[in-house]
């Protein structure tokens, strides 16, 4: 499979993923704070005094699931990695393409929810092929991404793979709650919701009255403003969106501003994550499954 040399997939990430979590990571924060089965029972597993990395860790939900390893996460959002740092783990700014790791360091890697956000197949197997990189042989290692086959019940259902997702934030109610959120370990009080790393949470803004986009140019996280590169990566990728709407819109909804992000996802079809996985190369499977609507792998590095 190659490439399309005509369209730039760095852009497209910079635009609909990374400066989009470095936009909403206070609001992104407060909905992640349950740890999922599969990961809790993984990181579970790994003998006492191991050394890990969670490679996309987010606000650092899991890096402190089990106190008796030594897990040091990264994420591109400097905002999330602040998160980390306030809630006391050790976290820092780095890109899962060009890790700052030594080959063979880790007893083991996760990444949960990351992989999804790269949008080409090679650069899905590069991102993967950097992880395994930084184990040890014998190593272990466990990957989540988004399926494409949704559970019944599910909020989300996807008719194609490559999607834009969007983010509502509210602005004017979220507006100066970023301490006390960061302060909560990552939680917003008051919110009953699940906070899993696969569904967006309830604590959106549901479309009411009438709608009014509002120019975007001085809102956060644009830098990608009317890049032709970013218009025609989404237009390659049969993206459904205005390719002229590369930066975030303001939509204003009965008087209440608000903020709409949409971010890329590539949700995998059952076994695609497996062939990943194969093209990286230097693994061996140890168990392939889907959880709440997620595929995900174990694997021992060879």
């Amino acid at each position: 499979m190659q490439p399309d040399q005509t369209v730039d997939y760095e852009a497209l990430e910079r635009t609909h993923v990374q400066s989009v979590y470095q936009a909403i990571a206070p609001h992104f924060s407060a909905t992640r704070y349950k740890p999922w089965p599969v990961v809790e029972d993984f990181l579970g597993a790994i003998p006492d005094g191991s050394i890990g990395a969670d490679v996309g860790c987010g606000n650092g939900k899991y890096l402190g699931v089990n106190p008796k390893l030594l897990t040091i996460g990264s994420d591109m959002s400097s905002n999330l990695v602040g998160i980390c740092a306030q809630r006391g783990f050790e976290a820092m700014v780095c890109d899962n393409l060009h890790l700052p790791y030594r080959t063979n360091c880790f007893d083991f890697v996760i990444s949960i929810a990351v992989i999804h956000h790269f949008s080409s197949f090679e650069r899905r197997v590069a991102a993967v092929k950097e992880l395994v990189r930084t184990i040890r042989p014998g190593g272990k290692i466990l990957i989540f991404v988004w399926a494409l086959e949704q559970e019944d019940g599910s909020k989300r259902k996807f008719e194609k793979q490559d999607v834009f997702v969007p983010w509502n934030l509210d602005a004017k109610t979220f507006a100066g709650k970023s301490k006390s959120v960061a302060a909560n370990g990552g939680r917003r009080k008051g919110k009953k919701n699940q906070g899993q790393d696969g569904q967006d949470s309830a604590a959106v803004v549901e479309d009411k009255g009438d709608t009014k986009e509002v120019d975007s140019a001085t809102t956060p996280s644009s830098p990608e403003v009317a890049n032709p590169n970013v218009a025609k990566t989404i237009e390659a990728l049969s993206l459904e969106s205005n390719p002229e709407d590369a930066a975030p819109k303001v939509v204003v909804k009965s008087g209440n501003e608000n903020i709409v992000y949409q971010r890329y996802y590539h949700v995998f079809v059952k076994g695609e994550l497996d062939q990943v996985v194969e093209a990286a190369g230097s693994l061996d499977v140890n168990k392939s499954g889907y959880d709440r609507d997620n595929w995900y792998i174990i694997a021992t590095k060879k």
